[in-house]
């Protein structure tokens, strides 16, 4: 069976640019990450996803709360308070991504607010947001992942070179220039029993030499686990994605 491949690229927070090869058969994938930023007296953890990512914040998460909006050239800083000061967060908004940082607490002091902003860089495109230190010999950034998620599963990738001790200690199957390991997820009884002997009791595993990647599948809810179509994406998918990872 011939598997035909789109071939897209994609930023991660860091800078750094992905090259991924999907079957064509997937559809469109929805793209989000996460990023960590720590050094003296600095530690922050940002998501980032597609505009639009957040929208239900002032309605869902912070109803009746503080939203204060900040121009910039390039995208726009909103910051949202919930109204009983217990939680508020800061969303840098571009023409086509956002980055998101929470502060677990009331909205802090503008002096706060401009610490992090001096310590980070947002510059927005089509194919990804990058959120970086400006001085990176001070801020040390880490946990850096690129997220894609299509109609029925999900790939998470991140830097080999970051990543690697954290693969199963067993060899794994040979796929091309990749190793692949299939390992059980961490599932409640009902749902293990539901979804025995199909792919969505498994997560699988590639690295090759720059990217290590993990693919699940997402089942419908409900006594059935498999739609009519779940054989072949999962085929396509296991057999096609390919992900490589540029500093």
């Amino acid at each position: 069976m011939t598997i035909t491949l789109s071939r897209l690229t994609r930023a991660a927070a860091d800078g750094a640019r992905l090259t991924i090869e999907v079957p064509q058969s997937v559809g469109t994938l929805h793209w989000s990450g996460l990023t960590k930023l720590a050094g003296p007296g600095f530690a922050r953890a940002f998501t980032l996803t597609q505009r639009g990512g957040n929208k239900a914040l002032p309605t869902h998460v912070f109803p009746g709360g503080r939203v204060e909006t900040f121009r910039r050239q390039g995208y726009d800083l909103t910051l949202y308070e919930a109204a009983d000061r217990s939680d508020s967060c800061l969303v840098w908004v571009g023409p086509y991504n956002e980055a998101k940082t929470w502060f677990n607490g009331p909205a802090p002091r503008r002096s706060v607010l401009n610490t992090v902003l001096a310590a980070v860089d947002f510059a927005d495109g089509p194919d990804g947001a990058v959120l970086r230190a400006r001085r990176p010999s001070v801020l040390h950034q880490f946990a850096t992942t690129v997220i894609g998620a299509g109609d029925g599963f999900q790939v998470i990738a991140t830097d080999a070179r970051a990543t690697r001790e954290a693969l199963p200690d067993w060899q794994g199957a040979t796929r091309g220039d990749s190793e692949v390991w299939r390992v059980a997820l961490d599932l409640d009884p009902d749902e293990k029993q539901r979804l025995a002997g199909t792919p969505y009791e498994w997560k699988y595993t590639f690295a090759n030499a720059s990217a290590v990647y993990t693919v699940h599948f997402i089942p419908e809810p409900g006594p059935g686990a498999l739609r009519a179509a779940d054989g072949t994406l999962v085929d396509d998918v296991l057999s096609g994605l390919r992900v490589t990872w540029a500093a």
